[in-house]
C-alpha cells in the first residue's frame, strides 16, 4: 500500500507495517487516516473537525491498495466550518464517486483497534451496537438493509410519538425488520462466543446479547407503553451486548490488560468472518495495542496476526517476528 496526505506519501509492506515514535510524532494520525478510506469516521469517536489540522477547513487523503490483484486509487475529501460541522465529505475510487458508505467499506475494508477507544468495553449499550452492526453489515447485505429500513421506520415512529399520535402503523411496518436483525444477532454472537478462542484472550470471557424484544410482534404489543411516554422504547435500537468475564461485567470486575484482550479478540474474530465471506484477508489498523498488555499478551496478539496489518508504538518490542517498520519523529 502507498498512501499520502497532507503530511507526505508512506509506502507499507504486505504483512505486519510497525509505525514507530515517541508520544506526538503522529502515529495515531497516520493510522486513523489509513482506517478512514474504509470507515468514513474517526476510531476514537471524535467528529471530523478534529482530523482537521489547526488552521485548516479540510482534509484530503489518498491511498493506492491492491484488493484482489486489482490495484485501486481511494481518495477521500472531507471540509469543515468554522463551527465543527462537516459540510463536505466527498469518496472516490479511481476518480469516480462512491455514494453509500456501504460502497466504501465493502471496497477497502479495515477493522480498527485503539487502546484509546474505551467506549466498547466501558460505554453505554450504543457502542457495542454500533460495532456489531457494522461487522454484520460487511458479512450480511441483507442484514444492512433491513437495518436502514428500521432505522428510517423509526424516525417517523419517533416523531409521530412526539406528537402524540398512534404509531401502531409504522410499528407493525417495523416487524419484519426487527425479527431479521435479532434473528442476526442472535446467530453472530452464537458464533462470537465459540470464536474467540485466541490463546491471548483470558479464559472465561463471554459475549451476551440481550433483546427489548424477542420478537417482531412485541413492538405492536407494546405500543400502548410508548404512547404513554411518547418514547419508542421496544425494538433493536434498545438491545443491549453485554461483556462478561467469569460471569460478572468487565467494565466493572475486569483489569484493563484483560479488557484489551476481550477487545481485540473479537475484532480478530470478525477479521476471521471477513477473509472467509470475502476470500481476502481485511486489513488491520491496531493503534498502541500493547498498552496494558504483559509479554506474555503481546506474544499472543503479534503470533495471531495475519494479512496486512499497521500497528503503532512507542517502542519496539522485543518479539523475534519480522515486520516492517516506519519511523515518525525523527
Amino acid at each position: 500500500m502507498n498512501f499520502r496526505n497532507l503530511s507526505g506519501t508512506y509506502a507499507f509492506g504486505g504483512g505486519i507495517n510497525l509505525v514507530l515514535g515517541p508520544n506526538g510524532a503522529g502515529k495515531t494520525s497516520l493510522l486513523e487516516a489509513i482506517a478512514y478510506l474504509s470507515v468514513p469516521r474517526s476510531f476514537r469517536g471524535v467528529r471530523d473537525y478534529a482530523l482537521v489540522r489547526w488552521g485548516e477547513s479540510h482534509f484530503f487523503l489518498e491511498g493506492n491498495v491492491v484488493r484482489l490483484g486489482t490495484p485501486i486509487t481511494l481518495t477521500a475529501y472531507v471540509e469543515v466550518d468554522n463551527r465543527g460541522n462537516t459540510v463536505k465529505k466527498v469518496f472516490k475510487k479511481d476518480g469516480r464517486l462512491l455514494r453509500t458508505y456501504q460502497d466504501v467499506f465493502n471496497t477497502f475494508v479495515v477493522l480498527s483497534f485503539s487502546s484509546r477507544e474505551h467506549a466498547f468495553m466501558d460505554g453505554p449499550p450504543m457502542e457495542r451496537r454500533k460495532f456489531f452492526d457494522w461487522a454484520l453489515s460487511l458479512l450480511d447485505a441483507e442484514y444492512y438493509v433491513h437495518l436502514v429500513n428500521y432505522r428510517k421506520l423509526l424516525i417517523e415512529k419517533r416523531m409521530l410519538l412526539k406528537s402524540g399520535v398512534d404509531p401502531t402503523p409504522i410499528s407493525r411496518a417495523m416487524v419484519e425488520h426487527a425479527d431479521y436483525i435479532v434473528r442476526r444477532r442472535e446467530e453472530f454472537v452464537l458464533r462470537l462466543n465459540r470464536g474467540i478462542r485466541y490463546a491471548f484472550v483470558p479464559s472465561g470471557a463471554k459475549i451476551v446479547y440481550v433483546p427489548s424484544v424477542r420478537r417482531g410482534t412485541e413492538i405492536v404489543e407494546k405500543g400502548k407503553d410508548e404512547l404513554r411516554s411518547r418514547k419508542a422504547l421496544y425494538g433493536p435500537h434498545r438491545d443491549r451486548f453485554e461483556i462478561l468475564l467469569d460471569g460478572k461485567p468487565v467494565r466493572y470486575f475486569a483489569s484493563e490488560g484483560q479488557k484489551r484482550r476481550i477487545h481485540l479478540g473479537i475484532v480478530m474474530f470478525v477479521r476471521d468472518l471477513l477473509e472467509e465471506k470475502l476470500q481476502d484477508s481485511p486489513v488491520m489498523v491496531l493503534d498502541e495495542p500493547f498498552v496494558y498488555l504483559d509479554r506474555e499478551g503481546v506474544e499472543g496478539v503479534v503470533r495471531s496476526l495475519k494479512g496486512q496489518v499497521f500497528l503503532s508504538s512507542t517502542h519496539r518490542p522485543n518479539i523475534n517476528v519480522p515486520w516492517h517498520e516506519v519511523v515518525l519523529g525523527r
